[in-house]
Formats: structure tokens, sequence, C-alpha cells
């Protein structure tokens, strides 16, 4: 009896296994958005201006508190102290350019950025137009003497508030995906304004508002994202689509011609 009991125990247990080697069944499994959530999306607008604008407007407004003359000329010597009188240098005539070369090298070796490279020369070019628009109506204004005895363009500086335009479009492009990286244009920039002083060229001031003007003026630009959806080259394509011109020639023994196809 117990024999015959096991057997029949050994049967129930082999019955599914066997049925499940011959049946092949497909399982569809569904997923509630809502336990999951949104999707995360690498880059997110802040939800205020201000958010990215306080740190230029910060030093823009320590820029304007440090112009009275006794502050002005301590800092100036202090700075210079730790260079010689003869010291001069051309590294900052070229150094300021660093970002952008950073920027393009990155998006050729393929690091993810916020915006495809148009819109990212787009964004730049016009960062870069209207911060040399307020930069020089400011030193054309204001006409402050450079600490050198030079011209009187000092106030802002145009070196440092061009560094900081391209740095911050690094920064803004790849600050999600690759942050040391967006931060290392900060370096060339900090070092552009910094040899700007020890160079006599500009007072400290000049830099801070130089930096400042900069800054703000590429987060705007990032905020508000103007012309953004604008290119000629993708308008350009779709003509090229759309126009087309080709020809098939056909040749035989008692004819010779072919067939001309135009696309409008």
């Amino acid at each position: 009896m117990k024999n015959l009991l096991f057997l029949f125990l050994l049967f129930v247990l082999a019955v599914p296994g066997i049925a499940q080697e011959d049946t092949t069944s497909i399982s569809v499994v569904k997923i509630d958005p809502k336990i999951i959530g949104p999707q995360k999306e690498f880059y997110r607008k802040p939800a205020t201006f201000f958010s990215r604008a306080w740190v230029p407007i910060g030093l823009s407004l320590i820029s304007v508190d440090l112009m009275r003359d006794s502050t002005k000329y301590g800092l100036q010597t202090l700075a210079r102290s730790f260079v010689a009188d003869t010291f001069r240098t051309h590294v900052d005539d070229w150094i300021h350019y660093a970002p952008v070369v950073t920027m393009y090298a990155a998006d050729l070796f393929g690091v993810p950025a916020k915006n495809t490279v148009w819109n990212q020369t787009k964004f730049l070019v016009i960062s870069e137009a209207v911060t040399a628009g307020i930069v020089w109506s400011l030193k054309l204004g204001l006409g402050i003497q450079r600490p050198n005895n030079g011209a009187y363009t000092a106030y802002p500086s145009g070196h440092t508030s061009q560094a900081f335009v391209q740095s911050q479009v690094l920064y803004n492009e790849f600050r999600e995906t690759a942050p040391l990286l967006a931060a290392s244009g900060f370096l060339f920039s900090t070092t552009t304004g910094a040899l700007r002083v020890l160079n006599n060229r500009h007072w400290v001031p000049d830099v801070l508002l130089g930096a400042g003007i900069g800054m703000f003026v590429t987060n705007a630009v990032y905020y508000f994202e103007p012309f953004k959806r604008w290119n000629p080259l993708k308008n350009m394509n779709k003509r090229n689509k759309t126009h087309q011109l080709s020809f098939m020639p056909n040749i035989r023994q008692d004819y010779v011609g072919g067939y001309l196809r135009i696309g409008l």
C-alpha cells in the first residue's frame, strides 16, 4: 500500500514537470507607472532665474563696493606684491579660449551634452555678443583709467568677461553628465582674471565685474534659450531632400537616351 501511494505521489509531481517541458508560455508583465514614477531628465531648468543669477549679482555688487580709491589701490598693491614690478605675460591673451576648446573637444569625443553643437555655438555667440556690448558700453561710459596709467577703459575687464562666458557655457552644457569637466573651465577664467591684475592691466574690481557680467548674461541666455529652434542648416537639408535632380542613362542597340527626374 505504501509503495502504491509513493508511486501515485511521484506521478502527480512529475506530470506538471513533463507538461512544462513540452509547453512554451509567454508572460506579460504590466508595470504601473505610478510605482516607478516619471522618467528623470538629465537637465532641468531651475525653478527661478535667481537661482543662477545670485552669484554673478553678488560679484558685481562686491566689485562696485571695492571701487573706492583707498580699497582699489590697496588691493592692487597687495596683488602685485607677489610678482616683480616688471612682470608681464601674454598667457592671459590666449588662456581664456581654453573652455571653448575643451567644450568642442568633449563634443568630438562623444561626451553627452545638454545641447547639440549647433545650439552650443549659437548660445555661445549670443552670450559673447551681449556681454561685449555691455562691457564696452561701461568701459566707454565710465572712463576709468587702467592701473598702468594706460587707456581709460579699465572697468570692467573684457578679457575676464569673455573668459567667464566661455567657462559658464562649458559648465551649463556638461554639469549633469561630466561635472569635473564642466567645472574645469572656471580654472582658466579665474586664471585669466588673476593675470589681468598681475599684469597691471586691470584693477581687482574690474575683473570681478567682468566675471559677474559674463556669468549673468550666459545664464540668462541658457534660461530663456533664444532662437533655440532656429536652424538654417536643417531647412537646407530639407530643401536638398525635396529638390532632387537625377539622370539614368538607357543605352540599347537601337536606342540611346535616358530618364531625367526633377523633384520640386
